[in-house]
């Protein structure tokens, strides 16, 4: 009888410790009102659903409540990621089963503690490309939803973890605009700049 109380207590220190060290987890799918959808034209006046299989979208989060930089037009994610560093690129998966559409399964969150808020933003691209620095290199279609924040799941190995679909509101990836479009505004900017100074 004592080797078995013995072994029960050791049991339960085990669990106990296990969910004291337990980490946050979160379904990274969406709903058909939290689309992924992508310019239709160059005009960016016109939107469609991502097809399925034509592109990919990541999870990134953090722990950290304060408000992220912005991301601007053109910005890597690793420049960005370097301006937030509590920030962590978390799982790639792709536009799947249907456009518009991804379902990445459970993922657990590195860093944040089980049942704890933390904060996120969809990155996704189109194409083929296995990142969004790729993507963006290559000209695609990328882009970001804003941040938004959600607790997770994980203190209950029983519980379903809560998916960001019930806070995520989709994301519009856009054109990446080329270097020569980068390179002709800065020198229509700095001709401004020397006009005024001749004035």
């Amino acid at each position: 009888m004592k080797k078995y109380l013995s072994i029960l207590a050791v049991a339960a220190m085990a669990a106990t410790a296990t969910s004291a060290l337990a980490q946050g987890t979160l379904a990274f799918n969406n709903s058909s009102t939290t689309l992924v959808q992508a310019w239709t034209d160059a005009t960016g006046t016109s939107s469609a659903p991502v097809p399925k299989l034509g592109g990919f979208v990541q999870l990134l989060y953090s722990p950290n409540a304060a408000a992220p930089s912005a991301w601007l037009t053109g910005m890597s994610e690793a420049s960005w990621l370097a301006l937030n560093p509590s920030w962590t690129a978390g799982p790639v998966t792709p536009i799947n089963p249907i456009a518009g559409r991804f379902n990445g399964g459970v993922v657990t969150l590195a860093g944040v503690t089980a049942g704890a808020a933390a904060q996120y933003i969809v990155a996704g691209w189109t194409g083929a490309a296995a990142s969004f620095d790729a993507a963006q290199g290559a000209g695609g279609f990328v882009g970001t939803s804003g941040p938004f924040s959600q607790a997770t799941g994980g203190v209950d190995p029983l519980v379903p973890p809560p998916s960001i679909s019930t806070t995520f509101t989709g994301a519009t990836l856009t054109a990446v605009p080329e270097p020569s479009t980068f390179a002709l505004a800065g020198l229509g900017a700095a001709a401004l700049v020397i006009f005024r100074r001749r004035k």
